[in-house]
């Protein structure tokens, strides 16, 4: 890994910020977002973003920005592993973040836009643009998750990064995957849902901060 780090040093630091970068505002803005009792209830969920407006949309953004600066720190981690058996891998779970990385973006704004009409009194609107939201938010869950596998299988494969970093990432992105993304897109939400969600969502961002801190400390010995 020194080797490869050592050819790309400002790519793998920029990487390794973006990975910390984005996983502190992650877990920040989630204990941030303004959470209904009863997440299966449509119109609680409405009422508690537009009683929040201002908090919303500020944690949607904030939300938004960390999940950009994770797609900087997966770039740094396809480029670093460009040959060998897990490069293949790589770029395809790259690819599927940005895509994936995407549809969150537009998950994000989507929710932006149900709090503002929530917060107008549109109910019409708010109802169909929570509609909506959820269904970005299944295919953002899906599709970000398992490039988070392929990019775990990649990561397996090579010997750029340590090996413990990949295999966290294959069943933690198969299984948020499934249950997160396809369960909650054929059954809806549930409290019980949410909280798995939720913890799914947080061992991924503590596998981003680990990872960061990991190029972090090696490109400092590099100097």
């Amino acid at each position: 890994m020194a080797q490869q780090e050592g050819r790309a040093d400002v790519l793998q630091r920029i990487a390794s910020i973006g990975f910390i970068l984005g996983a502190v505002l992650l877990i920040v803005f989630n204990i941030l977002f303004p959470r209904a009792d009863d997440p299966s209830s449509a119109q609680q969920v409405i009422a508690n973003l537009a009683d929040n407006e201002t908090l919303a949309k500020v944690v949607f953004l904030g939300l938004a920005v960390g999940f950009w600066s994770l797609m900087i720190g997966v770039a740094g981690l396809y480029r670093s592993i460009s040959t060998g058996a897990g490069a293949a891998w790589v770029r395809v779970g790259f690819y599927g973040f940005v895509v994936g990385t995407a549809m969150g973006t537009v998950w994000l704004a989507t929710s932006w836009a149900l709090t503002g009409a929530a917060a107008a009194g549109n109910t019409a609107v708010a109802d169909t643009l929570y509609a909506l939201s959820l269904s970005n938010l299944y295919m953002f869950i899906i599709l970000f998750w398992l490039a988070l596998l392929f990019l775990g299988i990649g990561m397996v494969a090579s010997d750029v990064y340590p090996k413990w970093l990949g295999w966290i990432l294959i069943p933690l992105g198969a299984v948020t995957a499934a249950v997160s993304g396809v369960g909650q897109a054929f059954n809806g939400v549930t409290q019980t849902s949410d909280y798995i969600f939720s913890a799914l969502a947080l061992l991924t961002t503590l596998w981003a901060l680990a990872i960061g801190v990991i190029i972090l400390r090696r490109q400092m010995k590099l100097m």
